[in-house]
C-alpha cells in the first residue's frame, strides 16, 4: 500500500508529536520550518529550511515531495500560508479569507460585530494618540493587546491612563502590522472550546475550564478538562462558538476557542483554525475524548471520512503550566522522582542552567509544565501537588 505523503508546516516542539504519531498510523512525513535545530526534523523522510509564513516556498516544497496534503499542527503564523499554498495546488483547506481572519483578533472581532453577535466593546489603534482616543471611548479598566500576536504577547490589563501610555507601544511592537487594540475588560471565568469545523458546523471535542493569573497578565496558569458545567450551559456556549465560526468563514479546520464566561453569558474572547500547543492537541485531548486528533486533522486535509466523535464519559486530564522564579536558573532537582508519579504523563522544564527568568508577561515566560492524567479533578489536583512539592528550583538572585 502507497503512503499518503504529509507536509507539516512548522516542526518544533508542539509538532513533533502529531509527526511521530502520523509516522505511527501509516504516513509518510516531510516538515518545513525555519529552525534548523527544529526537533521534527529527526523523524521526517526529509525536510527543508525556510520562512513557513512563505505561501511560495510552502508550494515548492509540497510539489517538490510529491505531498498529497498540507497541515500546520497547534501553530497560528502557518495557517494564512498553507491555506494560500493549498488553494494554488487545490488541496482542501480552510478558505484564505478565514485563515487570515483566524489569526486576526481585530477582524474577528469585526466580523463578529457585524454577524450581531455580543462582543466586548473595542477601539483599534495605530498610534498613542488613536490608543488615548479610544480609551475614552470605552473607559477603565480595559484589555490592551496586539491585534495579530499570538501567546498573549503584550496582552494587559489597564486600569488607568498612566498604564495605557506604558503599554501602548509595548503592543504594537509584538504587532507585525503595528495595530493594536483596546477593549472592556469584562470580568468571568476563561473556557477552551476545542473541536473541528466540517461543513461549516462545529464538531465539538471538549470544552476546558482555566485558572488565570491576576490582572495585570491575564495567562492561564492551569486548564482542566472537561468542563464542570450544566447541559443548558454547555448549549449556550456551543451556540455562541457555532455563531462565531459562521461569522468568521470557519470551515475544514480544527477549532481553539477562547471565553469568558460572563454575569451575561459566554463571550468570545477569540477563535483560531488550529489545535491548542503544549500537547493539548496531541496528548491531552485525545485521552479525554478518545478521538485521535492527529489523523483527524490530516483525514480533514485529504478529504477524507474522519471519526470525531468522543467517547463518553470524558475522562479528565490538566495541565499545569509553572511560573519563573526571577533569577538566573542554577538547577532544578526532583524531575525524575515527579516523574514517576502514576498519572504524571508530562513534565517538562523548558529553561536550562544558566538561563535568566524574568516576570510572567506571556506564553513565553513559562519555565514549563506538568501534565496529569486521572479519574476525577480531586485526583488530578493532588497529583499535580504532589509533583510540584518533588520540584525544587535553585535560582540565583539579580541584585537590582
Amino acid at each position: 500500500m502507497i503512503k499518503k505523503r504529509i507536509l507539516f508546516a512548522g516542526a518544533g516542539p508542539s509538532q513533533t508529536s502529531a509527526i511521530i504519531h502520523a509516522n505511527t498510523i501509516g504516513y509518510e512525513t516531510y516538515a518545513i520550518d525555519e529552525n534548523i535545530e527544529s526537533p521534527g526534523f529527526k523523524h521526517v523522510a526529509a525536510y527543508d529550511v525556510g520562512n513557513i509564513r512563505d505561501h511560495n516556498f510552502i508550494i515548492n516544497c509540497a510539489i517538490r515531495y510529491k505531498v498529497d496534503a498540507i497541515v500546520a499542527f497547534s501553530t497560528d503564523v502557518a495557517v494564512p500560508s498553507v491555506a494560500r499554498a493549498c488553494e494554488a495546488l487545490n488541496f482542501p483547506s480552510i478558505s484564505v479569507a478565514a485563515a487570515d481572519i483566524s489569526v486576526n483578533k481585530l477582524l474577528q472581532r469585526n466580523q463578529m460585530q457585524k454577524a450581531g453577535l455580543v462582543t466586548p466593546i473595542f477601539r483599534s489603534f495605530n498610534n498613542k494618540s488613536e490608543a488615548l482616543k479610544g480609551s475614552l471611548d470605552i473607559g477603565f479598566p480595559l484589555v490592551i493587546k496586539p491585534a495579530d500576536a499570538s501567546g498573549s504577547r503584550g496582552v494587559k490589563y489597564i486600569k488607568n491612563i498612566s498604564d495605557l501610555n506604558i503599554a501602548i507601544d509595548n503592543v504594537l511592537s509584538f504587532s507585525p502590522s503595528k495595530c493594536g487594540i483596546l477593549e472592556q475588560y469584562i470580568d468571568g471565568s476563561e473556557i477552551s472550546v476545542e473541536g473541528f469545523v466540517v461543513n461549516g458546523n462545529l464538531s465539538l471535542l471538549c470544552i476546558s475550564e482555566k485558572l488565570r493569573t491576576l490582572p495585570p497578565y491575564l495567562l492561564d496558569t492551569e486548564v482542566l478538562f472537561p468542563d464542570s458545567f450544566s447541559d443548558a450551559k454547555r448549549k449556550a456556549i456551543i451556540d455562541v462558538a457555532n455563531d462565531a465560526i459562521r461569522a468568521c468563514g470557519l470551515n475544514n479546520c480544527p477549532l481553539h476557542m477562547e471565553l469568558l464566561i460572563s454575569k451575561n453569558g459566554p463571550v468570545v474572547v477569540e477563535l483560531a483554525a488550529r489545535g491548542p500547543g503544549f500537547k493539548v492537541f496531541t496528548d491531552i485531548i485525545p485521552y479525554v475524548t478518545n478521538v485521535d486528533t492527529v489523523k483527524s486533522q490530516i483525514q480533514l486535509a485529504l478529504n477524507e471520512d474522519m471519526n470525531i466523535l468522543p467517547k463518553y464519559p470524558l475522562k479528565s486530564a490538566l495541565i499545569k503550566f509553572i511560573s519563573p522564579i526571577p533569577g538566573i536558573l542554577v538547577g532544578v532537582d526532583g524531575i525524575d522522582e515527579a516523574k514517576k508519579i502514576p498519572g504524571v504523563k508530562d513534565l517538562e522544564i523548558y529553561v536550562k542552567p544558566g538561563q535568566l527568568m524574568g516576570e510572567l508577561r506571556s506564553g513565553s515566560d513559562r519555565i514549563g509544565h506538568i501534565i496529569v492524567l486521572g479519574k476525577n479533578r480531586k485526583e488530578l489536583k493532588n497529583k499535580k501537588n504532589q509533583a510540584m512539592s518533588l520540584l525544587n528550583f535553585n535560582v540565583k538572585k539579580i541584585k537590582k
